[in-house]
């Protein structure tokens, strides 16, 4: 008697893989844009925290990231970081993913009606898509639309 399989058995072994794979792929791709959607809020949010003490000590937004007593370099794997203002106190963080999109996150030192979102405080942080779509970005880090706007988030 012969041992081994036949050719119908490895090509349904091989169909099985090949099934199992494209289900798992797209999952995979979801949970790593999620990670690094985490890895960009963690950084920005230390970017933001460091530019409001600066701001706060100097009375004016910093001019560049070494400005900053923050350890981040200026171009990560996912991501070029960067310092950014929305009016003369909302200082904050500017983010280039590789995708094409770009967003700053902005902490409101002193409420100004004409550079501030409308609905926020002194002291809330919030999101703001600069260029290209931001949506995953924004959908990935659980950040709903300020006031059915679709630039800025919170």
């Amino acid at each position: 008697m012969k041992q081994g399989f036949t050719l119908i058995e490895l090509m349904v072994v091989v169909l099985i893989i090949g099934i199992l794979s494209s289900i798992a792929l797209p999952q995979y791709q979801r949970s790593v844009d999620k990670a690094r959607a985490a890895e960009a809020v963690v950084t920005a949010k230390s970017i933001v925290d460091a530019a409001a003490l600066y701001a706060t000590t100097f009375r004016a937004c910093p001019g560049a990231l070494s400005d900053l007593d923050v350890k981040v370099g200026d171009t990560t794997t996912n991501w070029t970081f960067g310092v950014a203002s929305e009016g003369a106190r909302n200082c904050g963080a500017s983010v280039s993913p590789v995708k094409g999109t770009a967003f700053t996150a902005v902490r409101i030192l002193v409420k100004n009606a004409a550079t501030s979102p409308s609905g926020l405080e002194s002291g809330s942080m919030y999101w703001h898509c600069t260029s290209g779509s931001c949506t995953d970005f924004f959908r990935n880090i659980n950040a709903k639309p300020i006031s059915g706007s679709s630039q800025y988030y919170q």
